[in-house]
């Protein structure tokens, strides 16, 4: 094999080189809620029918290379001013990464990679009994010095019928909104939806850990009108996000945080948060979900 081999014990298949043939897939979660994650950390996930309860945008037939429904920004400034930003999933920045491990379990995927003297590890599940994935994010700098490092979830929501998304390009947009909470201690809470359903039940996109800033339209995190590219997304350059709770268009869900001077063998670690339910589902499950217990 020239892209990995069989962990038995841990009844694991590991990816050693990520640029696989084709996507390896892994399925999360049950019937109820869940769907797939590929080794570069994208993800289709659904409620039930994935046809007419999709939450994630992921177009198999697009190149491996491109950002599909999820991933993780890390970045750091540089010399210069300016930031070297990268994924450690390796798409869709397409950095040649120090190191990078892709663990596939049973419901369960683990991506831990380094690059520029970080190491990110993130474990990918769905909790018995829930309605929303987890992404667990451990940092550590493996760098003889301090390094300020910020890391920027972000995921793309798709409409909820998932044939309407691909055919119907024009007025499906107009249907998208996101709308974000501020809580108490720096958190975010961003709630998505279709005109339709908003008052039925919604996708929310969340994390344990304070939010600088964040962003929901696809176009002003990407710059340049939206031909900005999800290899080098413009916004990224910018000291915050916009802020900006999107009315209509192609809409996402990212989130700036901001983890400081991180010393040298020191780690961070975050939770990320993406599910759907009514707005008490979500009240409750936000509490539960961004307890690392």
């Amino acid at each position: 094999m020239d892209y990995g081999y069989f962990d038995n014990a841990n009844r694991e298949y590991v990816i050693t080189n990520p640029r696989t043939p084709a996507k390896w897939i892994n399925y999360v979660g049950t019937l109820a809620f869940g769907g797939l994650v590929d080794h570069t950390g994208g993800a289709l996930v659904c409620a039930e029918d994935p046809a007419l309860n999709r939450i994630l945008k992921y177009i198999p037939q697009m190149p491996d290379s491109d950002f599909k429904g999820e991933t993780l920004y890390l970045r750091i400034r540089r010399a210069d001013g300016a930031y070297k930003v990268f994924s450690p999933f390796f798409v869709p920045t397409l950095d040649d990464l120090d190191s990078y491990e892709c663990r596939v379990g049973l419901s369960y995927q683990k991506i831990t990679s380094s690059f520029q003297g970080i190491e990110t590890e993130v474990t990918i599940f769905v909790p018995p009994g829930e309605k929303a994935v987890v992404r667990a994010i451990r940092v550590t700098n493996k760098s003889g010095a301090a390094l300020d490092i910020d890391v920027i979830p972000v995921v793309e929501f798709s409409h909820f019928d998932a044939l309407k998304q691909i055919v119907n390009a024009d007025w499906v947009p107009q249907t998208m909104q996101v709308d974000a909470e501020h809580e108490a201690g720096g958190f975010v809470l961003l709630k998505q939806s279709a005109f339709m359903k908003r008052e039925l039940e919604r996708n929310y996109f969340t994390s344990n850990h304070p939010v600088d800033s964040f962003q929901t339209d696809r176009d002003v995190f990407l710059g340049s009108n939206g031909y900005g590219t999800w290899q080098a997304p413009q916004e990224l350059q910018n000291e915050q996000l916009s802020n900006y709770e999107a009315r209509r268009g192609n809409v996402i869900a990212a989130l700036q945080h901001r983890l400081d001077s991180v010393e040298p063998g020191e780690s961070r670690r975050l939770i990320t948060v993406l599910g759907r339910d009514n707005s008490a589902g979500i009240a409750a499950a936000v509490v539960r979900l961004r307890d690392e217990a």
